[in-house]
């Protein structure tokens, strides 16, 4: 079992018992092209398209976190270069874990690279809105909509969110290598190797993008409205979060326009 593996189990197992700029498709290899985007709602940017990654195994970088993080960008989701990891930005501190053995010999997080990456700015965030019952999957999808559209957010675009409080039904996940025996999606194979992290419960943060109709397949899984990483609550270790709920009492935030 890898340090990571280790001390994300470890924390399982106590927290248990108590408009995106983006202009067209990337050719193989390429970067997505992001444009300014300083018109965009909360400045939302896409590097990259889970699409290319699945149906062209393009694993490539498509921009430094710094140069994604120029101009007050404080909020990121996405995947490091080559399948190594996982990639959050919140208050505009970047955080990056890798799988496996982790990455001694990688660069610091502003000179690491990301072959997908969501960005956005967000100036300020409305009151946050409680949950009222536990929820989870599309239950919980649905209830951020409605209350995004209640909030006046234009749901045709996408826009940044987080949830505070604690996790339950969690399954989640942090790259580690790409897999060789991947040659596309509904092969039977796995994308990439990755670590495992299960969990009844977890305390932390949740940061993620909404992802309209027409951005699903780019900065969410094909099919996938909401594009989620969980934070420790140290804020020192993320991973991609693959189903969760989450308990009555937790906290919604929405951007405030």
């Amino acid at each position: 079992m890898t340090l990571l593996r280790a001390s994300l189990a470890a924390l399982c197992l106590a927290a248990a018992t108590p408009a995106i700029a983006q202009h067209g498709a990337p050719q193989h290899g390429a970067a997505t092209a992001a444009g300014d985007a300083a018109d965009a709602p909360f400045a939302t940017r896409a590097f990259g398209a889970f699409r290319m990654m699945i149906h062209r195994q393009d694993y490539a970088a498509k921009t430094t976190l710094g140069a994604a993080m120029a101009g007050g960008t404080t909020e990121a989701v996405g995947a490091v270069a080559g399948l190594k990891g996982e990639i959050t930005a919140l208050d505009g501190r970047l955080i990056v874990t890798y799988g496996g053995a982790g990455c001694p010999a990688c660069p610091p997080p502003g000179q690491e690279s990301a072959a997908l990456l969501a960005t956005g700015r967000v100036a300020a965030w409305r009151a946050p809105v409680t949950l009222p019952s536990d929820l989870s999957g599309t239950d919980l999808d649905a209830f951020i909509v409605a209350q995004a559209r209640a909030a006046g957010l234009d749901v045709e675009k996408p826009f940044p969110a987080r949830l505070v409080g604690r996790l339950t039904g969690v399954k989640m996940h942090v790259l580690e290598a790409p897999n060789p025996a991947f040659a596309g999606h509904g092969g039977g194979h796995a994308m990439a190797k990755q670590d495992e992290i299960v969990a009844a419960s977890l305390d932390g943060l949740v940061v993620g993008f909404y992802a309209p109709a027409a951005m699903q397949g780019v900065i969410t899984h094909p099919g996938e409205a909401f594009h989620w990483h969980w934070v420790d609550p140290a804020r020192t270790r993320t991973a991609h979060l693959d189903a969760f709920g989450m308990a009555a009492g937790a906290q919604l935030l929405l951007p405030r326009r």
